[in-house]
């Protein structure tokens, strides 16, 4: 199975598990039978959030939830670990201000148990908040060891090159992950997203990554379960044969569409794009490794360019 290498020895499986609603809405049992299956598949990078799920909990459930596992399992140095800070939960903590960002690590760390993560993302643009109040920030935690590389999630293409421009004139440690909105299925470009900069990844996008050997972690990679339930398929996603062709070739591969879908996220490198880790979560372990699946397979050029040209 082929690592994805983010650097400073960071080395992830090509699925990030997402924890997001671990705690719950998925019960405390049913997110360690996840974890569990995850890792005896292979897996070692698991993302999640300081605001995981606030809309159902209080915000910290989902950190909870992992610090236990971790504690159960005495496997945290085995694990690739992203939390996030910057959007809201509950009427507090939106921003990326310095103060903020020195509270929120602590609180997930404290959550999580444990004294690091790995990948520390600005979860969303703050249009009030200087960048360089912003990336000095973020870089001190890296100096400080609370962190070791960092992330940027829901920025416009040209703030998070901006952010990156001025990591390098400031000498800080820049963005070298992106996470976004990504999926097989197109979006309607007119449609606007929930949140301001909860967008897509477009083509431009793509290209930018490629250029500066960014790698992708997409999130909403599964399109909320649409490709098993076209019923639940965002309300922007554009419905056409290119479902088709992906259902047709799960079919040959003996797999579900989900887990196509995964494999051609999985395959892009093959056929010039950056690395692109597909995100996801679930509360069946046997939904969960169904999708999984993708991770393992390889597709020929021919297959990818079918399904990239649909």
């Amino acid at each position: 199975m082929k690592m994805i290498d983010f650097g400073k020895d960071i080395k992830v499986f090509p699925v990030a598990l997402g924890a997001m609603n671990f705690g719950t809405t998925t019960s405390k049992e049913d997110a360690f039978k996840v974890l569990d299956a995850y890792v005896d598949m292979g897996g070692n990078f698991v993302d999640t959030s300081n605001n995981y799920a606030h809309w159902a909990g209080v915000g910290d459930e989902s950190e909870k939830t992992l610090g236990e596992w971790f504690a159960s399992r005495k496997n945290r140095d085995k694990i690739v670990l992203a939390t996030k800070v910057g959007f809201d939960r509950k009427g507090v903590g939106a921003g990326l201000k310095k103060e903020q960002i020195e509270y929120w690590i602590d609180e997930s760390l404290k959550n999580l148990k444990t004294d690091y993560v790995d990948i520390y993302y600005a979860h969303t643009d703050d249009k009030n908040t200087s960048l360089e109040e912003t990336m000095t920030a973020f870089d001190s935690l890296v100096k400080k060891g609370k962190v070791r590389i960092l992330g940027g999630s829901n920025y416009d293409t040209w703030k998070f090159a901006e952010a990156n421009f001025i990591a390098k004139e400031k000498e800080l440690t820049p963005y070298t992950v992106m996470q976004q909105r990504f999926t097989y299925l197109y979006t309607k470009a007119e449609v606007a997203p929930k949140y301001e900069f909860n967008e897509t990844v477009n083509r431009e996008r793509l290209r930018y990554l490629k250029a500066k050997n960014i790698p992708l972690v997409a999130y909403s990679s599964l399109a909320k379960g649409g490709y098993e339930k076209t019923e639940r398929l965002p309300a922007d996603t554009v419905i056409d044969g290119r479902l088709d062709v992906l259902k047709n070739m799960a079919k040959e591969k003996g797999v579900c569409a989900s887990a196509m879908a995964v494999a051609w996220m999985c395959n892009l490198s093959s056929i010039g794009y950056t690395d692109v880790i597909p995100l996801f979560g679930s509360s069946s372990v046997h939904h969960f490794t169904d999708n999984l699946k993708g991770a393992f397979i390889e597709l020929t050029q021919e297959e990818m360019e079918i399904l990239t040209k649909a």
